[in-house]
């Protein structure tokens, strides 16, 4: 899966994890990673609607007073942590272009950057979460658009700053900007170095099949937040003449509440719709020992919707599981064989380097028809070639 930032409305550490909450990340879990590797706090996320459209808000909370740490302290913390490989490598490289960010501010080494407000347990939290979150919905690849530019001053604990901050400002450098009127702290550093390392690149918008949308909102009250668009790959369908690898979307239920005619109705209506693929039925015995079976169809990644529409409709199953795979296709292309002095539609494939000819069984049907005979009538016919 792929992940686009939108940060045209600003981004921060909490907005982020928040809009990861929102695509399905559970924060609960994370809580108990951070309490296992001794880091008491609270998470506490929650449903919240403004304008723009529903979201969630995350808020970190914790009692015991905390101290001022270094970097090596919070780093300490993520190698700790229950983590994957790849969302602890994330999160030390956030920390490290924070780090810097704040020593360049403060024209002092790195290793004696002390964390403030920015080092307080929220902002840990918000760096490890976001990097495992990243990880629990399998994102691979992150692009960001371009980011609000704004002014304004910010009380902190150096004083008051002007915005961007000094470390915001920093971690902003050849990145692509826009202006805005805004006089208030739209990009934190955390949010900047959040950016900084994980974006790939800086685009106009999400690219290939949109997933899911996931909104986060900040402590201000701004009526628009981050929102984080879930994407597949868009992969071209092979070429009929080439043949290669393409993506497909695999639908699936188990049902047990239909009768025979009833599934057979709905086998039908399926297998007519040109935007499915393929349709498979596998009769079993399902819970309550009850006569079940496995409806399976396949379609392209981009009549998703109207087929998983066409499933529910047809069956009234109360959910489907989806799988996106890769296939492999042989090259072909349309043909015709004569039989008896008659065109039939064919088709040809390449295998091995060799070219078959295959009848389509309509085709094959159709002619069996018209003499009044079965299907394999046409293979032992003797009037003509098989």
């Amino acid at each position: 899966m792929n992940l686009y930032l939108d940060c045209t409305c600003g981004i921060s550490g909490d907005m982020t994890l928040a809009a990861l909450s929102h695509l399905g990340a559970d924060l609960a879990r994370f809580e108990k990673i951070l309490a296992e590797a001794g880091i008491g706090c609270r998470i506490e996320s929650w449903e919240e609607t403004r304008a723009g459209g529903p979201g969630r808000r995350v808020e970190v909370s914790w009692e015991e007073e905390q101290p001022l740490r270094h970097p090596a302290d919070i780093a300490a913390v993520f190698q700790r942590l229950a983590l994957s490989p790849v969302a602890r490598e994330r999160a030390l490289a956030v920390l490290d272009a924070l780090t810097l960010a704040e020593a360049h501010a403060h024209q002092i080494p790195p290793e004696k950057v002390h964390f403030h407000e920015i080092g307080a347990v929220d902002t840990l939290v918000d760096i490890a979460g976001v990097c495992w979150a990243l990880d629990e919905l399998r994102v691979e690849n992150i692009t960001a658009s371009s980011l609000p530019w704004f002014s304004g001053t910010v009380e902190c604990a150096h004083g008051l700053i002007p915005l961007p901050a000094p470390a915001t400002a920093f971690l902003m450098r050849g990145k692509p900007v826009f202006p805005t009127r805004e006089r208030g702290e739209l990009v934190t550093p955390t949010g900047a170095a959040l950016v900084h390392v994980l974006a790939s690149s800086f685009v106009e918008g999400p690219s290939g099949h949109v997933h899911a949308l996931g909104t986060g909102y900040g402590s201000r009250p701004a009526p628009a937040g981050l929102r984080l668009w879930r994407t597949r790959p868009a992969a071209e369908p092979a070429s009929h003449a080439r043949g290669g690898f393409e993506l497909v979307c695999q639908l699936e239920t188990h049902l047990d509440h239909l009768t025979g005619e009833e599934t057979g109705t709905a086998l039908t209506a399926l297998a007519g719709l040109d935007e499915i693929l393929d349709v498979l039925w596998l009769p079993g015995i399902g819970k309550k020992n009850r006569p079940a079976g496995l409806l399976r169809v396949l379609c392209r990644p981009e009549n998703e919707d109207a087929v998983i529409g066409a499933m529910l409709r047809h069956t009234h199953s109360l959910g489907l599981r989806r799988q996106c795979l890769e296939r492999f296709v042989l090259p072909r292309r349309a043909a015709a064989l004569e039989h008896g002095g008659e065109p039939l539609a064919a088709k040809a494939y390449t295998l091995e380097g060799r070219e078959y000819i295959r009848a389509e069984a309509d085709a094959v049907g159709q002619w069996a028809a018209g003499r009044g005979l079965g299907a394999p009538a046409l293979r032992f016919d003797a009037g003509g070639d098989e």
